[in-house]
């Protein structure tokens, strides 16, 4: 039961990770292979998002190879 639920665990921490890689966040196809089309979320910031604005924001090219984003804590 353990390792099925690290299995898990690092399955989300890998499309979490994919989901901050630049050629993933172009292709909204590869975006929504890692959303879940009911995806809801309300982000630090108060914000509600849901995969349509998710979709919105990555295909804006927000993060570029230039300017990679740090993952830590995670």
């Amino acid at each position: 039961m353990a390792d099925e639920s690290e299995s898990a665990v690092q399955a989300a921490v890998d499309g979490e990770l994919r989901l901050l890689d630049p050629e993933v966040r172009a292709s909204p196809a590869l975006v929504l292979e890692l959303l879940d089309r009911d995806f809801t979320e309300i982000g630090a910031s108060g914000r509600w998002w849901d995969a349509e604005s998710i979709l919105t924001v990555t295909s804006a090219g927000t993060v570029s190879p230039e300017s990679p984003v740090e993952v830590s804590r995670m």
